[in-house]
């Protein structure tokens, strides 16, 4: 219940519904709310820098790259590294043009130190910039870059993140729904702090893509459509579809929740060394739907979560404003468990189709193969729950693109180690595909961004060619594991301490008393926000405008839980017991 409570607080939320099952609680802690923005008794919050963070400064170098398909060079800045032995030279594979994806490219690319050959980008959707606004996808819901998200865009160079704010809606006002004549105002503005920018996916990426095209560089080639069959970490050979691509000294995969790189990297590790867990988020689902207006009963300033008239529906609408003056909406309710989802009218033994059958059905269901659904009946159906979206122009295109859609189910994942063992390709995961959690910490975009920084500096700092002989592979080979351990090293603490603080003690439970505690200490918090001496920032506040490193925000917390969050030397002594365990290994198959 706290967990999801603390999920409608958050500003830069997620696509992670509610669970039904709770909505009785939930409305009563709703009610609550307007005394205080209800924060989790048993969870906490979440952020996503590394305990030992990595340099965030603005480098004065400017990346000059451009996407196109044609053959490789070397990019202009090679001339400055310290050597110019060709043999040196970095062929990097990122699986993942997604927003961590082409962060990492600009990252790689602006560094005078790497002597880069070549970065293929590989991403299975097609390029951004060509996708019609209105088509849905991977890509079709807003997301919100807070002060994590934006300290990694600018530590390329403030022009990148300019680039990147001109597509996006500022905002920092938080308004709660109970029905179309009853709202509280949650969040304001502070002016003393930089305000959040709610961007679309498509319009982020598309941003990156144009800045990475207008920097003029031939040295990064973006593959769209590119379907990836397999990862060969073995022979260092990525395969899209029959064709193979390759060999590459580096493979990051920025892939997402369903990574085909985390998956290599389970199958090419030694037994006992590799290890993930991922599970759906269910009953919750969601669905997502764009419109050019917002809505014009509602604050055009403010992010708002409606809740529906019949209290008991289980489906909530959260709005977004974005650029232009348009609105994402993300409708969130639980897939239903039959082909016809019913609800009984108070007056009549009447039973009609329950809205929630129709939005979210499951897959193959009867209310799934409907192939002519009424559209305006559904608008009506909409409109009865949702009154406060009475007026927008276009309703019927936005329950056509809800209908079209397929509905999503979020994913959790947490792994042990975010690299490959030293007998195969070097290989980093980030983002979802190290450490998913389906939006509810509301940080998934903006830590993904952080992984790729927190990786570009362990190799900037890692990999430095020198003269060395004959040996000239092995140390090439040697310094990239060694940039991807310690990438691992930075990333896994904080991976694990954001895992916590999105799904708190995940089934255990408080003792009582700590639990009143714990009450007692958000109330307060939430209510004097650390003024006058009292209290402490909310959680939510530390969410969007803190730099605090999740791994800190989690210890400080540790009254929350119910487990006592690992010491920075047990996860030294933890990674390094891995790679010990998978080096014995490999020596032992080497010599048998």
């Amino acid at each position: 219940l706290n967990l999801e409570m603390s999920m409608i607080m958050t500003l830069h939320k997620g696509p992670i519904p509610l669970r039904p099952s709770f909505f009785f609680m939930q409305t009563i802690a709703l009610v609550l709310a307007s005394a205080l923005p209800f924060v989790r008794p048993l969870a906490t919050s979440a952020s996503f820098l590394s305990t030992a963070r990595p340099n965030l400064g603005v480098s004065t170098s400017l990346p000059r790259s451009r996407i196109n398909s044609g053959t490789s060079s070397h990019n202009e800045y090679f001339s400055n590294t310290n050597t110019h032995d060709s043999i040196w030279d970095l062929n990097v594979a990122i699986v993942g043009a997604g927003p961590s994806g082409l962060l990492l490219a600009h990252r790689l690319l602006q560094s005078r130190s790497l002597p880069l050959k070549k970065i293929d980008v590989f991403e299975s959707r097609p390029d951004p910039r060509d996708v019609q606004k209105k088509k849905l996808g991977g890509r079709a819901y807003a997301l919100g870059l807070g002060v994590r998200g934006r300290t990694a865009i600018r530590s390329c160079d403030e022009e990148l993140w300019s680039a990147v704010k001109k597509r996006g809606f500022e905002c920092e006002r938080f308004r709660l729904y109970f029905s179309s004549k009853i709202n509280i105002k949650l969040r304001d503005r502070d002016d003393a702090v930089e305000p959040s920018v709610l961007i679309y996916q498509t319009d982020l990426c598309s941003a990156l893509l144009e800045e990475m095209d207008r920097r003029d560089s031939a040295s990064v080639n973006v593959h769209f459509d590119s379907n990836i069959t397999h990862v060969d970490l073995e022979s260092s050979a990525i395969f899209v579809e029959e064709d193979r691509k390759g060999p590459y000294d580096l493979i990051v995969g920025c892939d997402g929740s369903n990574s085909i790189v985390r998956s290599a990297l389970q199958t090419y590790s030694p037994p006992n060394t590799f290890s993930f867990k991922q599970r759906k988020l269910l009953p919750g689902c969601f669905k997502v739907a764009r419109i050019e207006t917002m809505p014009p009963l509602m604050d055009p300033e403010s992010v708002g979560l409606m809740l529906p008239e019949t209290k008991s529906l289980g489906i909530t609408a959260f709005v977004e404003p974005t650029v232009g003056g348009g609105a994402c909406i993300l409708f969130a309710g639980r897939l239903s468990n039959a082909d016809d989802d019913t609800t009984k009218t108070q007056d009549s033994d009447v039973q009609e189709t329950g809205l929630g059958s129709i939005l979210f059905p499951r897959h193959g269901s009867k209310t799934e193969r409907e192939s002519q659904p009424d559209i305006g009946n559904i608008t009506v159906l909409i409109l009865d729950q949702f009154p406060l979206l009475e007026g927008t122009p276009g309703l019927d295109d936005l329950v056509q693109q809800l209908l079209s859609q397929r509905t999503s189910v979020a994913d959790s994942v947490k792994c042990n180690i975010y690299n490959s063992n030293t007998d195969v390709t070097a290989t980093a995961i980030c983002g979802d595909a190290a450490h998913a959690t389906g939006g509810v910490s509301g940080q998934g975009c903006n830590s993904a961004l952080m992984d790729s920084v927190a990786l570009a500096d362990c190799l900037v700092q890692h990999y430095q060619p020198h003269a060395c002989g004959d040996t000239v592979e092995k140390t090439k080979r040697a310094m990239l594991h060694q940039s991807v351990s310690s990438y691992s090293h930075k990333a896994v603490p904080v991976g694990w301490a954001l895992y916590d603080l999105s799904f708190g003690n995940d089934g255990k439970t408080l003792p009582i008393f700590r639990n009143i505690r714990a009450i007692i200490s958000n109330t307060i918090d939430s209510l004097f926000r650390g003024g006058f001496g009292i209290g402490k920032k909310p959680l939510q506040t530390l969410l969007a405008s803190s730099t605090s490193s999740f791994v800190d925000i989690r210890r400080e917390r540790e009254k929350y839980f119910v487990d006592s969050f690992p010491s920075d030397q047990w996860f030294f002594n933890e990674l390094e017991q891995l790679y010990q365990l998978g080096s014995t290994q490999v020596d032992n198959r080497t010599q048998s």
